[in-house]
């Protein structure tokens, strides 16, 4: 059976094509192919990306604060209005329909969002590692046992790259920390109570081929699409 994973669309920037490719060849290895979704019309976008088997929240610039009730300050990135409007009705169609949800970096962000939880509009005072070159593990995570990431990953600790300057902060409600990095950032949130729904904070699609842990996590999750 034929796995189809919709996906936001980033971006038409030339730059960017290069970090869609990835998360495209991830999936592929894992055997399903990409949709791209059109944003312009948000409740169009949610009922395009429903007739998909799984939805991948990838990653991106900046959520506007004001969907966690603050005011921008100077380090925070412009707002991706297209996204910030469309991607909370996808994840909603995707939870209420219980389809399975993969959410990679910006992803993890909006999960936590649109679910009551808030972020760090800029983590540079925490001193967490910089970012660096996509392929480099930089540092280290450590992966609650229990969980459905510690299950994916079948180890405690992994080394990942970092390419972000926000974070989860107040964790909603309804979601669970599943990987922490050394200095406390959140890395790793689930919804237990659903069929498969997890954020990473790192970006495996970068790491996928050359580790199969990440690419594992890739693996597992089309493997939930097929159910």
């Amino acid at each position: 059976m034929s796995v189809t994973i919709a996906m936001p669309r980033m971006s038409t920037d030339p730059e960017l094509t290069t970090a869609q490719s990835k998360y495209v060849e991830s999936l592929a290895r894992a055997g399903a192919e990409v949709h791209w979704v059109e944003l312009s019309d948000p409740d169009a976008a949610a009922a395009e990306a429903l007739t998909c088997d799984g939805l991948l929240l990838p990653g991106g610039g900046d959520m506007d604060p004001a969907f966690y009730g603050q005011e921008r300050i100077p380090a925070c990135g412009e707002p991706n209005l297209l996204r910030d409007a469309a991607e909370p009705k996808l994840l909603r169609a995707f939870l209420a329909a219980d389809k399975p949800v993969l959410g990679i970096c910006r992803g993890i962000q909006v999960m936590n969002v649109v679910l009551g939880g808030t972020l760090y509009q800029d983590i540079k005072p925490f001193e967490h590692i910089p970012h660096n070159d996509h392929w480099a593990k930089v540092h280290t995570v450590t992966v609650r046992r229990g969980t459905l990431l510690s299950r994916l990953l079948g180890q405690d600790t992994v080394l990942v790259n970092s390419q972000h300057h926000q974070a989860a902060d107040r964790i909603a409600p309804e979601l669970e920390i599943a990987a922490l990095s050394e200095d406390g950032i959140v890395e790793g949130l689930e919804k237990p109570d659903t069929h498969f729904c997890l954020g990473v904070q790192w970006h495996p699609e970068w790491l996928s081929d050359a580790d199969p842990a990440q690419q594992g996590l890739f693996g597992a999750f089309v493997e939930a699409c097929r159910g």
